[in-house]
């Protein structure tokens, strides 16, 4: 039920053997649900790490992704009315979802937000042949676009129904235990995460909507004041001190 992370963010990679770990499956799941598999997660990766430094097996390793056939990794264009792909990935979501039928239903459709297409959403299905889902949204219309794809492998993926609906839960007197003391957790952090309205995903967001973004926090956090004051950092223009200092403080 938990991912590793890479410290950096996610697919960031890691600093030495320090990993950031998070729930998998987040959806159909109350909030007290989520840190169970959270506290029950980490005590089972310290008993296994454990048990491999004393001598025990290591856990299969992932399969390595397999290189793009041209050798170097180049955004899917945005396509519309390609013939069939071939899906590397077979045994993923995206393969067993996108059929040949859902293709012909879909192939046409650009969203309306950042015009982006299906083929770009099942990219990284298409050019590696180890996914698992193999599908991306590249905005909020995506979800809706393409519903014939996303709303089933979603539903397969979380193991939700198409009626689910999120359950709050917040009575901590029913979690169970604890970390361990001994587990070697250098920090805990609680992450809700928004999409701003009108700007696409990062698989699909413009150049002009980052720029648009970014100029639509600047003035929002130029209106926090007191605690929540800061200082606003542009990845353009940083001082190397100042970025590698956010980053290690991450």
């Amino acid at each position: 039920h938990l991912q590793p992370r890479g410290t950096r963010g996610e697919s960031g990679g890691q600093t030495g053997h320090t990993y950031d770990i998070s729930n998998k499956h987040r959806l159909g799941y109350s909030e007290i649900e989520l840190v169970q598999k959270m506290i029950d997660g980490v005590n089972t990766l310290w008993k296994e790490d454990q048990a491999f430094m004393a001598g025990g097996a290591a856990p299969a390793a992932p399969a390595a992704a397999a290189k793009p056939a041209t050798g170097g990794y180049k955004a899917m264009e945005a396509q519309t009315n390609g013939p069939f792909p071939n899906i590397q990935s077979t045994h993923s979501l995206a393969a067993k979802y996108v059929t040949k039928d859902i293709w012909e239903k879909l192939k046409g459709i650009k969203t309306k937000t950042s015009g982006f297409t299906l083929i770009q959403a099942i990219a990284c299905a298409v050019e590696f042949d180890n996914q698992h889902c193999g599908i991306y949204a590249g905005d909020w219309d995506s979800y809706k676009d393409f519903a014939p794809v996303f709303d089933p492998l979603i539903q397969e993926y979380h193991g939700i129904s198409a009626s689910s609906k999120h359950s709050s839960d917040m009575e901590v007197s029913k979690i169970r235990g604890n970390i361990a003391e001994d587990v070697p957790v250098h920090s805990c952090r609680i992450r809700v995460g928004r999409s701003i309205d009108g700007f696409g995903l990062s698989p699909g967001i413009t150049k002009e909507q980052r720029k648009g973004v970014e100029a639509l926090m600047k003035k929002a956090f130029a209106n926090l004041k007191g605690d929540l004051q800061g200082t606003y950092y542009p990845l353009t223009g940083m001082e190397e001190k100042i970025r590698q200092k956010l980053v290690d403080d991450h």
